[in-house]
């Protein structure tokens, strides 16, 4: 206690609004053990409930995609039905697409079967023995021009008919759009025929960002002409906003309180909701970021004057850069110091930071949709405007100084 008898609260502790720490700092549902008590379900959650009730009760096989941009919850999705699919003793392939390779890809599909323990060849010549069938699929994955869809198609079915129940589940397939067209159809009609031959008590699921979903859909008709339900995400409605509010800070409250979104007033998320254009992703993004400034200068309650004040223009250089969230900032920084701040491609800023180019390339699209950067015609990368002054007043100043 200080001299005035007023409780003196360490730097940006959250303590002045009795939580034990910012609830808005887990933006994706990995990591986080009970996703269930804080995922705000809408229509597609019970849809999905009642396709896999209809799997596991009837033994029916059942091909869906999940549609929708960055940060609107098709991962969480995927990761539900996987997790029903092992509780009933099934088996679940879920694979995060991160190349556009068909032959890595379909490699990533047969290994999830058994997941590698070890990297090295050794483990994978037992795993051989143990699993005839990786002799059988190295020999089909010789060579992408020989890429023998169905082949690879039947031995999947084969190795899959195993289980009681079982779910192919592709996350984030937009990540294959840059291979060839003619991959993309290979890879394509190796799903098609899956599909058309599937186990009983089979669920095939992949999600895309609407985007790629159009492309894919033109290229390959009939693929898409198999799925028997496609879901496209909507945007979270503001009570919806509120519910994921309520319950984010519910689980660190160490102080009760009548108000359950307290700090934060129902127009501050309301302004929130606006500014995010209810992607879940974007919300919690804008709630960490104001929850974290709003506690280094206590300010209570948190309402939407507050929210303006500090998700205002930044005032320097510095400023801008600790708004880029983490995961990111190490991309914004290389296009800021080493290319002067753009226009830049992804390619140069994944070479820069010593990346895989396809992860570069969705960040640099993530940060453009949150506006920290912005981009070009011809497909580049570069800061805002008044990022750009900052960077013009530094220079004026380093040949004032030389």
């Amino acid at each position: 206690m200080g001299a005035s008898g007023l409780k003196l609260y360490p730097y940006q502790s959250y303590e002045v609004y009795g939580l034990s720490r910012n609830p808005f700092e887990q933006l994706a549902s990995e990591g986080i053990t009970d996703v269930e008590s804080i995922h705000v379900y809408q229509e597609v959650d019970m849809r999905l409930q009642m396709i896999v009730s209809e799997v596991i009760g009837n033994k029916s096989s059942i091909a869906l995609s999940i549609v929708g941009p960055l940060g609107m919850g098709k991962t969480q999705r995927l990761k539900t039905i996987a997790k029903a699919i092992e509780e009933n003793r099934g088996k679940a392939i879920y694979v995060k697409v991160d190349t556009n390779d068909i032959l890595k890809l379909t490699r990533d599909i047969f290994y999830s079967l058994k997941p590698p323990k070890s990297r090295t060849n050794i483990f994978l010549e037992n795993l051989s023995r143990k699993l005839g069938f990786i002799d059988r699929l190295e020999k089909m994955l010789s060579d992408r021009n020989e890429y023998k869809s169905r082949d690879i198609a039947e031995l999947l079915v084969e190795q899959m008919s195993r289980y009681p129940y079982c779910a192919l589940l592709l996350d984030e397939l937009e990540n294959m759009g840059s291979a060839s067209e003619r991959e993309k159809i290979q890879f394509f009609e190796m799903l098609r025929h899956f599909i058309s031959t599937m186990p009983k008590g089979c669920i095939v699921a992949f999600a895309s960002i609407p985007e790629a979903y159009e492309e894919y859909s033109r290229i390959f008709p009939a693929f898409f002409m198999r799925l028997h339900y496609e879901f496209k995400l909507r945007p979270m409605s503001l009570d919806e906003a509120y519910e994921l509010v309520k319950k984010r800070l519910n689980r660190v409250r160490v102080r009760d309180t009548d108000d359950p979104l307290y700090p934060f007033t129902e127009e501050a998320i309301r302004l929130i909701h606006q500014l995010g254009k209810g992607n879940p992703r974007q919300i919690l993004r804008l709630l960490h970021y104001v929850l974290s400034e709003a506690a280094k200068h206590k300010f209570d309650p948190i309402d939407d004057y507050v929210v303006t004040t500090i998700l205002e223009e930044p005032k320097s250089l510095e400023e801008y850069l600790t708004r880029i969230p983490k995961e990111y900032r190490d991309l914004v920084e290389a296009i800021v110091f080493e290319f002067n701040g753009g226009p830049v491609s992804y390619i140069q800023v994944a070479k820069a930071v010593k990346r895989p180019g396809i992860q570069v390339y969705d960040q640099l699209n993530e940060l453009i949709r949150l506006g920290f950067l912005v981009g070009d015609p011809k497909g580049n990368y570069k800061v805002p405007d008044y990022v750009r002054k900052f960077l013009e007043e530094g220079q004026a100043e380093e040949l004032k100084g030389e």
